[in-house]
């Protein structure tokens, strides 16, 4: 894979070859626009800067038909593709691989891919350099239905550990399974967070999800559908192999000696979320993207990244988001230049068009310093999160751009660049259970169907073997996996099998 440095060398070259003008020749028009901007979008479209800076550079404006409901927007989908009316433009489109195989092959949806070279150079230019960015966005079908969000350094489901619950409690980083679990009873016992109580929470989570992501401490990394390929390009199907018991055993120990969060099976992430600013921190260790998706900056800032947990000497992680997000943005039979379309988004895959996506215009919306650090003109801590929500739509909903991560690291916050330095340490460890692929629309249905049923039971098999409400033990297990083959467990291997073999 190529490095990000690599990557932005290619942008700015391709930023001082191309980058469109403002008012150029696409001056004047206007498109139909409609996408979903992400459940938690505080946006309007309609008013905020990012299009109307995209309109003073491109000459094109829109209309627009805004969804902040995911499920709202998976209507609006079916409606449009179904009896219409169509929009121009679909912009954070979250489009399914079935999705872009159907409309595309009805026309409903273009076929981008004869365009880019042309209409697109900037995004051309770095599918060119990373053919393997170019083949994520092929379908199977050979077209290109949806354009993509690039991302050198993407989110992760990372595990954050207290750093000065170590120090306090004179503690090593953990490096494997079971010296996690001794610092884990040390932060039980030991009132790290100095309040007199017992209200620390050693092990933080939401759901079964998270919890499999502890597999890499038992030597695999397995996708959502439990599966993963092993180096001989044989599939496994985990809850069958000997480490799904391993890691249930571990699991169970520590639901026994209170180090699993109680609420833990139970929580949304909104109710986990501490919204008090001097409230006592209670997480020993916890999985999210980053410190700051669960707790304000003053707390935050005492977390740092726990490197993967060795298994036999080896450290792996699965790898989440690759740094390609499909379905973000694409055009239907009814744009009436797709062209200019290309043009316009096309700005958002250079250097300086995605700054200015991010960050708006320098001098007016933000600053740079002698050292290269950037901040925003506003003071935020009185201005409020409105000021941002007005500038941008980048945080919200997958948008189509390449992100800027070089000028994202210089921004004149401590916590922001000390996160970003924490993830990257995660990347020379993480793998994908399987290679990127994309279903056919009869495939996704295929394993969906199986999906449905094995993959509910696997998750409260699970929950229960850990909550002690199934007995763990060899037999009990056998008993369990023999259930799971006969609701699918052996066709799901056979399925994935047979697309590891393709």
């Amino acid at each position: 894979m190529k490095t990000s440095t690599r990557v932005w060398i290619v942008s700015i070259l391709c930023f001082l070859l191309v980058l469109p003008l403002a008012g150029a020749s696409a001056e004047g028009l206007r498109f139909s626009m409609a996408g979903f901007d992400g459940d938690k979008s505080s946006h309007q479209w309609e008013t905020n800067a990012f299009f109307s800076r995209m309109e003073a550079r491109t000459g094109i404006g829109f209309t627009f038909e805004q969804y902040t409901d995911y499920d709202k927007w998976q209507e609006a989908k079916a409606r449009m593709f179904g009896e219409g009316p169509l929009p121009e433009v679909l912009f954070k489109a979250e489009l399914t691989t079935p999705e872009l195989v159907e409309y595309t092959d009805s026309g409903k949806l273009l076929d981008l891919k004869p365009l880019l070279a042309q209409n697109a150079p900037n995004l051309w230019a770095l599918l060119q350099e990373n053919p393997q960015w170019l083949e994520a966005i092929t379908l199977p079908n050979g077209k290109i239905g949806a354009l993509p969000g690039l991302n050198p350094l993407p989110p992760q489901n990372a595990m954050w550990i207290n750093q000065k619950w170590l120090d306090k409690l004179g503690l090593a980083m953990p490096a494997s399974a079971e010296s996690l679990k001794a610092v884990l009873q040390a932060f039980l016992q030991g009132d790290p967070n100095q309040n007199g109580k017992r209200d620390e929470i050693p092990l933080g989570f939401l759901g079964v999800w998270d919890l499999k992501f502890l597999s890499h401490a038992f030597g695999v990394v397995v996708n959502d559908y439990n599966i993963y390929l092993d180096q001989e390009g044989q599939v496994r199907f985990w809850p069958l192999e000997d480490g799904f018991f391993e890691m249930l055993a571990y699991l169970r120990e520590l639901q026994q000696e209170k180090l699993l969060d109680p609420n833990g099976f139970y929580l949304s992430d909104a109710l986990r979320s501490s919204g008090e600013k001097d409230a006592p921190a209670v997480y020993g260790v916890f999985f999210g993207p980053n410190p700051l998706s669960l707790m304000g900056y003053d707390q935050a800032r005492d977390y740092v990244l726990l490197p993967p947990l060795a298994y036999h000497g080896q450290q792996v992680y699965r790898e989440l988001e690759g740094e390609i997000t499909r379905g973000t943005f694409a055009l239907t039979s009814a744009c009436k230049d797709p062209a200019a379309m290309l043009y316009w988004v096309d700005v958002l895959y250079t250097a300086e068009g995605a700054v200015e996506a991010m960050a708006g215009t320098q001098d007016a919306d933000y600053t740079v310093d002698a050292d290269g650090r950037w901040n925003f003109t506003a003071d935020l801590s009185t201005m409020g999160v409105s000021a941002l929500n007005d500038l941008s739509v980048y945080d919200s909903g997958n948008m189509p751009w390449l992100f800027p991560l070089e000028f994202y690291n210089r921004y004149d916050q401590e916590g922001v660049v000390s996160i970003n330095s924490q993830l990257a340490i995660l990347k020379p460890y993480l793998r994908k259970p399987f290679p990127i692929f994309q279903f056919t629309g009869e495939q996704s249905r295929e394993v969906l169907g199986i999906q449905n049923e094995l993959g509910k039971m696997v998750d409260e098999g699970f929950a229960r073997f850990v909550l002690g409400q199934r007995e763990l033990t060899h037999e009990s297990m056998e008993s369990f996996r023999q259930e799971l083959r006969e609701h699918g467990a052996d066709r799901m291997t056979a399925f994935w099998q047979k697309m590891a073999t393709q």
